[in-house]
């Protein structure tokens, strides 16, 4: 079998410089997709890039956790505080009994909306920003009706083919028992194969963590790369901790070693014909 790879660079279109890092990276032939944040204050420098190349692989990260709503905050007022900003980590998860359900999915399909509207295109793929949204199930079910709403389009999916094995590293340092993450992580992934969507067989997200963004920590991450398609996630930009995700991609023995160990670079554009 083949071993596929979808480096896939999350949250274009926040200040901290991802827009210049994900542009180099791209043309570096490294990244192979995105994820953009269409509520951040650099989303429409991250749409004119998309624009400007629509050959480059875009999805939405559709965000309930950080920064503002794209919604008028009178529209979503149990998914933002007092200031009208998103809450996050486990003030978020307080709010479940009081959230709603329509309002979130109001807000994510206005993200994809500001997407479509400025990027010119239709989103390649849906995420979600950081852990936090696929603790209910409820959630990540609005992800996977959007998705299907839009054309079928696929879905991230951390709860992987290698589930079984990695709930327990998953759960740690979360604060929920590895019983929760596996039940959960089957569960998210029967909602994704009932509906027909693609989605990679395995997510890696080691290399984005603190401690691990070195070219030598990727460089061996590549070499253990299973057989099937994998996505890497990475948060590249030019200031602050992503800088570490940055300066590691665009090291040239990283494209070298992919291209050594025969790894076929993808997107989420190719990924329904290869799964």
């Amino acid at each position: 079998m083949t071993r596929y790879l979808i480096v896939n660079a999350d949250d274009l279109g926040c200040p901290e410089g991802s827009v210049d890092a994900i542009r180099e990276l791209f043309a570096l032939g490294v990244v192979t997709s995105t994820s953009a944040m269409t509520n951040k204050s650099d989303w429409p420098r991250a749409a004119a890039m998309l624009r400007a190349h629509p050959e480059w692989c875009a999805g939405v990260h559709l965000v309930m956790n950080d920064g503002q709503p794209v919604l008028p905050r009178a529209q979503v007022p149990t998914l933002v505080d007092r200031a009208g900003n998103f809450r996050d980590g486990w003030a978020l998860l307080a709010r479940y009994p009081v959230l709603s359900r329509a309002q979130l999915r109001a807000e994510w399909q206005a993200q994809i909306e500001r997407f479509v509207r400025a990027a010119g295109r239709q989103p390649s793929h849906l995420d979600l920003h950081c852990h936090w949204p696929y603790v209910f199930p409820a959630w990540f079910r609005l992800t996977v009706e959007l998705a299907q709403a839009y054309g079928g389009i696929p879905v991230r999916m951390p709860f992987d083919d290698a589930l079984e094995e990695k709930a327990a590293a998953l759960a740690a340092g979360s604060g929920f028992p590895a019983w929760y993450v596996l039940r959960n992580g089957r569960r998210y992934r029967q909602m994704v194969a009932r509906r027909g969507l693609a989605r990679p067989n395995y997510f890696e997200n080691r290399f984005t963590q603190d401690g691990n963004r070195t070219p030598e920590f990727l460089l061996a991450l590549l070499d253990e790369l299973p057989h099937g398609v994998t996505e890497l996630l990475c948060h590249p930009g030019t200031q602050g901790w992503r800088v570490g995700d940055y300066e590691a991609l665009r090291q040239p023995r990283v494209r070298e070693r992919i291209d050594e160990l025969g790894i076929q670079l993808v997107n989420y554009w190719q990924l329904p014909r290869l799964v």
